[in-house]
């Protein structure tokens, strides 16, 4: 009697984790979709919203071409929208680092012109620091497919030897710390790393600080009719960019080398 039990206890059982592999499946694959619809409806708000501000922007901008008019315009459209104005201006940052309808260097004078150096500072940091929370979850939820709606697999391929965990963390503060490189699309490659998000957002955040601040500095000497101060800080700040950028690209390539060199040790080990 008990051996004829125990067969069909044995096909119960398969038959239960059958049914729980199957609903397991289901499951995955509903969150799968409802992942990706929401992904797809947050990209078209993200395209649009940055479309239509960034059409707003350039509205505002249209003047006879010259500096004082353009500061000023730029100035009142912000200042139209009252109390909301920060809002505006937070939201222009934060769509700037996710879609980049317009140089970051462009609206971080804008904050300036705006709200002052220290204002716009702050602004700038916030929403810097929330786009790349943003960029980050969405990379580490969805990984490298979702990375190329964004930026050229090939961009991201040039970096891959950068993955050494140890070192993350000094990589981050480097390349942000470092005026003239791709700070916005080396976001969604960090997303793909090993390192933690609130370590990348503090890190990169604070390595942002100085070419933050000089922008802003930029903007206020614009507000204040200040032209000369202007022009040298921006001519300055661009010397130190392409120099920055030139660093920037040694760098990778001595990493690169390195990387190369200990995969070849590796292999004929």
């Amino acid at each position: 009697m008990n051996k004829n039990v125990e067969p069909e206890k044995t096909v119960a059982t398969e038959a239960e984790a059958l049914e729980v592999s199957v609903h397991q499946a289901k499951l995955k694959k509903r969150k799968r979709i409802i992942a990706i619809v929401s992904v797809l409806i947050a990209v078209a708000l993200f395209v649009w919203l940055a479309v239509y501000l960034t059409e707003v922007i350039f509205q505002s901008l249209e003047s006879d071409g010259s500096v004082e008019d353009t500061a000023k315009n730029f100035k009142e459209m912000i200042q139209g929208y009252g109390s909301w104005g920060w809002l505006v201006a937070f939201g222009i940052q934060v769509l700037q680092v996710v879609v980049s309808p317009i140089p970051g260097e462009f609206v971080e004078v804008g904050m300036g012109l705006c709200f002052g150096w220290f204002g716009g500072t702050v602004l700038c940091m916030l929403g810097s620091a929330l786009a790349a929370w943003v960029i980050m979850l969405f990379v580490k939820k969805l990984g490298v497919r979702a990375v190329e709606l964004f930026v050229p697999l090939e961009k991201i391929n040039e970096l891959k030897f950068i993955n050494n965990e140890k070192k993350l963390s000094t990589f981050v503060f480097l390349l942000y710390l470092i005026p003239g490189t791709p700070k916005d699309p080396l976001i969604f490659f960090f997303g793909l790393t090993k390192i933690k998000i609130p370590n990348f957002i503090i890190i990169s955040t604070i390595a942002r600080i100085p070419s933050i601040v000089t922008s802003t500095i930029g903007g206020e000497f614009l507000v204040n009719k200040n032209y000369l101060g202007a022009i040298l800080l921006f001519a300055i700040t661009g010397a130190v960019s392409i120099i920055g950028l030139l660093l920037y690209k040694k760098i990778l390539e001595k990493l690169k080398r390195r990387s190369e060199n200990h995969q070849t040790k590796i292999t004929k080990g």
